[in-house]
């Protein structure tokens, strides 16, 4: 049972590029008259943020982004700004997520400076940091996770603002292969302790640290109950209203309980 009774969880789902208005209807309807103790927030694809906004106005679900531009304006097509995005009414935004780094060839600087832009915006960055299958192999996570952590955050200052960590190991996303929640914790502490050296124990005790990588409803509650895992970041799962909810109803109850 996680008995940290100061960080209240959070569960984001991460819609990536799937959905449409099926999904946002059925969704919506999931979370009709639904109460949490959790907070709920999903990141759809950008085209629909303005529908889901429109049809949660009245709910207790934020509506978060899958990315941000490291730009704050100018001739950068395709991008959206931190700006924009709360403007857009937009509460949370995913920053340095595997697939971005991979894909897009996103880095720990880039990251930094996303960071920085939604911090000064009033967006809460979730910064996602997490080793490859190689990396996994060779032992080397806390190793990486360092220099993710260390760098993403070098000179970001939080002064009250909040911001969040989501562990996600790249060799459990969409292989079906979670981390076993011994692992998360062990990972989920050493972020926790390092943070502790960036900003203090008060500030580092009060960062929620999310755990990523091939959630389910059958393992969610084990991974909820460490100490160190104060939410989830749901890829595949959150494409299926009723396993989506049944997620937030485990965080909810690991908060109630």
């Amino acid at each position: 049972m996680n008995t940290n009774t100061k960080r209240k969880p959070i569960v984001i789902a991460n819609w990536k590029l799937n959905g449409g208005l099926e999904l946002i209807c059925t969704s919506v309807a999931s979370f009709i008259g639904k109460h949490f103790e959790a907070d709920i927030a999903i990141c759809p694809p950008y085209i629909y943020m303005r529908d889901m906004l429109t049809f949660l106005q009245h709910s207790e679900i934020s509506i978060g982004s899958q990315n941000v531009s490291k730009f704050k304006s100018g001739a950068y097509t395709g991008e959206t700004s931190a700006q924009m995005l709360k403007e857009a009414g937009c509460k949370l935004c995913l920053i340095g997520h595997s697939e971005r780094r991979s894909m897009f060839k996103e880095n720990n600087l880039s990251c930094q400076i996303k960071i920085g832009n939604a911090l000064n915006h009033g967006l809460m960055p979730i910064l996602c940091v997490g080793e490859n299958k190689e990396e996994h192999d060779a032992k080397i996570t806390k190793d990486v996770i360092f220099r993710q952590v260390t760098e993403c955050l070098e000179g970001v200052e939080l002064d009250g603002r909040k911001i969040c960590i989501a562990y996600e190991p790249i060799w459990a996303i969409g292989t079906g292969a979670s981390a076993t929640p011994e692992i998360a914790q062990d990972v989920h502490s050493f972020i926790r302790q390092e943070l502790i050296k960036l900003y203090g124990e008060e500030t580092a005790n009060s960062i929620r640290l999310l755990y990523g990588g091939s959630v389910t409803k059958d393992n969610a509650k084990d991974l909820l109950a460490k100490e160190d895992v104060d939410g989830l970041l749901v890829g595949g799962a959150s494409l299926d209203p009723g396993h989506f909810l049944a997620i937030c109803q485990h965080a909810s109850d690991s908060s109630a309980s």
